[in-house]
């Protein structure tokens, strides 16, 4: 009885607060005044069917009518949310006066003064690169950081395109490359993360890919525009080289059957195996490109710990000591690997 009574009373104090009569709340859920009565009197409940118009007509959640009482909570989220939409909103209406009044502007003056359209092309794309991380990111609905990545990229070749043509130069694959190269290592592994499960396992792999591909482009662009002719000799087989350990600590770390600690010994090894051999392998490559060479390294380090003046022989005492801390390293690791594995055991 106790219940019904709160929620008697509760519907009163909300009816009283609109400003309702019994009759006229009653009249809006087409039932009898005395129905209403008996609600507010804690003598019966309305008909299930009747919640969801009574809430609507209280201005309350149907948890806030089932409970008697007041949701503080949804009511604060509910207002902020309303909040959050209208400054949406005039974020979105101050934008596009901003853009639409500069690009205006811009419009009228170019046309006035050069009597034909120009620099204005370049205001518009540069503008369109300020919309994409402002206005974007707002109006996107779903995978915004996606959309805004995407829109931003694109804006950016349009101004690079834009301001090559007005500048009447040739840049502007070099300068599509390079950028295309430096977004995607920085943020190739996030947008690959939307691919599906099967594909996205391998995200490591095909970001690691893209990012090779792309720096064979910018450096053979990069030859072409210069040109000169150290591409494909002795640019490509050295970038070849160097990608060799990335894509050995990739294998072990994400496609090894492994432990970590066993992971960590393979890659230093990599590491300890591959470092003797960068220098004169690099050497053979000038060499094979037509370069010369002063002094060519060998297979193994020429080291002296006795003389560090001369830069030759200080740089293969560095290199010899880290390799050896590469090789210490890997056996300290293969250590504990053994050690946890025994620990399991037993």
């Amino acid at each position: 009885m106790e219940s019904k009574q709160n929620f008697g009373a509760y519907i009163l104090r909300r009816r009283k607060e609109l400003g309702l009569t019994q009759r006229e709340f009653a009249d809006k859920l087409y039932v009898t005044e005395s129905a209403v009565s008996k609600w507010e009197r804690g003598l019966s409940y309305p008909d299930i069917t009747l919640i969801r118009d009574i809430c609507a007509v209280l201005q309350v959640s149907e948890h806030e009518l089932l409970t008697a009482s007041e949701d503080v909570e949804a009511r604060t989220a509910e207002t902020l949310a309303k909040k959050y939409l209208r400054l949406l909103r005039n974020i979105r209406l101050v934008q596009y006066i901003l853009y639409g009044g500069t690009l205006a502007i811009c419009l009228i003056c170019n046309l006035a003064v050069d009597r034909t359209l120009s620099w204005f092309w370049v205001v518009l794309t540069a503008l369109a690169v300020s919309a994409s991380v402002t206005l974007v990111p707002v109006l996107a609905e779903k995978h915004r950081g996606l959309v805004t990545l995407g829109a931003f990229t694109a804006s950016l070749e349009l101004l690079l395109l834009a301001s090559c043509w007005f500048a009447g130069g040739d840049w502007f694959l070099l300068a599509t490359l390079a950028v295309l190269f430096s977004l995607g290592v920085v943020f190739l592994p996030f947008a690959l993360g939307a691919l599906p499960v099967p594909l996205c396992r391998h995200r490591a792999a095909l970001c690691l890919g893209a990012d090779c591909a792309l720096l064979v482009l910018l450096l053979w662009e990069g030859c072409r525009y210069a040109g000169e002719d150290w591409f494909p000799l002795p640019a490509l087989p050295g970038v070849l080289l160097g990608m060799i350990l990335p894509w050995a600590w990739l294998g072990i770390i994400r496609y090894a059957p492994l432990c970590r600690r066993w992971k960590g010994a393979a890659c230093l090894a990599c590491a300890a195996a591959l470092l003797p051999l960068v220098n004169p392998l690099l050497d053979r490559l000038v060499l094979l490109g037509g370069g010369e060479m002063e002094r060519l390294h060998a297979f193994w380090f020429q080291a002296d710990f006795t003389r560090w003046g001369d830069n030759w022989t200080s740089n293969e005492n560095t290199l010899l000591l880290v390799w050896i801390g590469l090789v210490c390293a890997a056996g300290v690791c293969a250590v504990l690997a053994l050690a946890g594995r025994r620990k399991k055991r037993n």
